[in-house]
């Protein structure tokens, strides 16, 4: 009997991850609150329960587990670790500590890790209720980051200034949080890099620099909504060894020493802070797409064999070439989509890669509050790092959105 793999989530973006672990002749068990979610379509098997919801996916997945052994559990691009470490730790399957996953679900108790270990991290305070929060804001300069301690794909994150009604932004924030624990945090300027990883036996190794772009921050503020970036990075050398020190020191901070990290790193005055870490693989494409392309490493299958408790040939983590993508995001206005103009003739250039529309002809288009709202997502390569942010921003240019 071939090797079971369970995927926490059957989004659009975990699809890659299903087609990747059928062909590498696993049977896929996936899980996701929606019944017609995506990825269920390449799955053997599908198991209803919501993937925020960790005692119901264990009780689902035990029963499950009664009739078919499970031999290792992961997710993509869905920020439930402690979901994951919940099954792996009843099922005794490899991953993370219960308690490490405690951390990576929690910004407050993450930074409190951070901290305790004197990692570099701008600095941050929990503001218990809307009192506390606007004296708070009194006694310091903007601006300000004020985001929710449990959030996701930059959902509830404002960007504070003077121009900002702080009373609204309160609300707002509160009302995205589930645990209704909200942080206040410096902004910290300086250029920000995703950075993808992975623990081989319990040492760390980078994979994947990227740069993160926010030059449209001038748009969608107070919303901070990444408007993608390019991979590889700018940066080379010595400050990419400082990056891989810090993001392998502050999982560690957090006993976390299995399995893939991101990391979210910003740049003050030419050195490294981290600003959040994820237990897990990235989501936008950058894992599954974005990666692979650039330097020719499988990630993805990589986190499927330590996931199942498979060994992992070092070299196969190691650059193969270096080629650079520049990736951004559609932001039409709010509205119904009548027409989405050039779509094909876009489609058409070579140097692009990748083209995917989240938001089709007669949907509605929402108001741009977090990831999630983007209406779609463009991949160009280019000759060089500049080059491929030109044919970037010339595509986006090009592709109309009629709203109504």
């Amino acid at each position: 009997m071939s090797k079971t793999l369970l995927i926490i989530g059957a989004g659009r973006e975990q699809i890659p991850a299903y087609t990747l672990a059928k062909s590498m002749g696993l049977y896929v068990v996936g899980t996701d609150k929606n019944p017609l979610a995506p990825a269920f379509e390449f799955a053997d098997e599908k198991l209803v329960c919501s993937t925020r919801d960790a005692n119901h996916t264990l009780e689902t997945v035990l029963k499950f587990s009664k009739n078919r052994q499970i031999d290792g559990v992961m997710t993509i691009a869905n920020d439930v670790p402690f979901t994951v470490a919940l099954v792996a730790d009843s099922l005794n399957l490899p991953g993370i500590s219960l308690q490490s996953a405690r951390y990576a679900s929690n910004k407050i108790l993450m930074k409190e890790c951070f901290i305790k270990n004197k990692i570099p991290t701008p600095k941050s305070e929990v503001v218990g209720n809307k009192n506390d929060f606007l004296k708070s804001v009194s006694d310091k300069k903007f601006p300000l980051i004020l985001k929710p301690s449990d959030g996701r794909g930059s959902r509830g994150v404002l960007y504070l200034d003077k121009s900002v009604d702080l009373g609204w932004a309160w609300d707002f924030v509160f009302e995205t949080s589930s645990n209704k624990e909200l942080m206040l945090e410096e902004y910290v300027v300086g250029d920000q890099l995703s950075v993808e990883g992975i623990f081989v036996k319990k040492k760390f190794h980078p994979i994947a620099f990227a740069d993160r772009n926010y030059s449209n921050l001038i748009e969608t503020k107070p919303h901070i909504v990444e408007d993608g970036g390019v991979i590889p990075s700018k940066y080379e050398g010595d400050i990419l060894n400082q990056i891989s020190i810090l993001i392998e020191n502050a999982a560690k901070s957090m006993n976390i020493d299995f399995g893939s990290v991101k990391a979210d790193i910003v740049l003050s005055n030419g050195k490294p802070m981290i600003i959040e870490l994820a237990a897990r693989l990235s989501g936008n494409y950058l894992a599954t797409h974005h990666i692979p392309m650039a330097y020719g490493i499988d990630i993805v299958s990589a986190v499927i064999n330590i996931s199942l408790g498979c060994d992992v040939n070092i070299s196969s983590l190691l650059p193969k070439y270096k080629r650079f993508f520049a990736v951004r995001y559609f932001f039409p206005r709010p509205g119904l989509i009548k027409n989405i103009e050039n779509l094909e003739k876009v489609k058409s250039e070579s140097f692009v890669k990748s083209l995917e529309i989240f938001h089709n002809v007669g949907s509605m288009q929402p108001k741009i509050c977090g990831h999630v709202d983007r209406a779609g997502t463009i991949m160009c390569q280019g000759e060089t790092y500049s080059n491929a942010i030109t044919n970037a921003i010339k595509s986006v240019n090009k592709i109309k959105f009629i709203i109504e």
